[in-house]
């Protein structure tokens, strides 16, 4: 199944932890709990994120290039598993504008972790992929673990808010063990803080702007890829000649 969202805004924050059950508590009549969530709104997310040799999409991200592309396998799992829900996306951003191309892998295999092994049958999905698999040699280069908590609006319900934390940095092909949870070198984030993100197609409404305000936050946010590619020392590793 494959699909092209429609443009929408993205806001993000980052949250103190503290400040996050009052701030939900002054939303939650306009919420209900989004799919692949359990009951408490909560799911684990593992993205496995595609690069150039040269980390093309990490350099675009560094350079505050506002025209930008990025292509990435998920799942909501803690690895991923053979018939697991998994999504292939292609996320395009301009500015504060995001659409994504999405295609859900029925029968997902593991062995479709890799570029040469997408098979999708939607003949304007598969093009789009194709075009920057060949054009980019693109490859899998690092994956990013999180646990998400995850909301959508109930009369708005192209809205959707999300509360990221206990992000993890990992190698492609690596689970998110208790010893690497443990491991300091591999957070993107102290354990204090969380990343917020406001999503609506048809702008934002007021009692979330309501809540932004009386919760004096500020748009500022860590970007997950570049963070892990970073902590995980992929920059370092292609300059000595290693990642070729």
């Amino acid at each position: 199944m494959s699909s092209l969202s429609a443009h929408r805004r993205e806001l993000k924050y980052l949250l103190g932890l503290r400040a996050w059950p009052g701030l939900l508590a002054r939303w939650q009549r306009h919420l209900v709990k989004a799919p692949f969530t359990n009951e408490h709104a909560l799911s684990p997310v593992l993205s496995l994120y595609y690069d150039s040799p040269d980390l093309c999409f990490y350099r675009e991200k560094l350079d505050g290039l506002p025209h930008r592309q990025k292509v990435r396998l998920r799942t909501y799992g803690h690895e991923f598993r053979a018939g697991q829900t998994t999504i292939l996306e292609i996320k395009y951003r301009d500015h504060d504008l995001v659409r994504k191309r999405r295609h859900r892998i029925a029968g997902f295999n593991p062995a479709q972790r890799a570029p040469d092994q997408w098979r999708i049958d939607d003949v304007e999905t598969r093009g789009a992929f194709e075009a920057l698999r060949l054009r980019y040699r693109l490859r899998p280069t690092a994956q990013v673990y999180y646990q998400r908590e995850a909301y959508e609006g109930i009369v708005e319900q192209d809205v959707r808010i999300t509360l990221d934390t206990c992000l993890l940095g990992l190698h492609p092909g690596e689970r998110p063990t208790g010893r690497l949870l443990l491991d300091r070198s591999r957070g993107l984030m102290p354990e204090t803080v969380g990343i917020l993100e406001i999503k609506a197609t048809r702008g934002i409404p007021g009692w979330i702007h309501e809540g932004i305000v009386a919760a004096e936050l500020e748009q500022r946010t860590i970007p997950k890829y570049v963070t892990a590619v970073e902590s995980l020392g992929l920059p370092q590793t292609m300059e000595a000649g290693i990642y070729a």
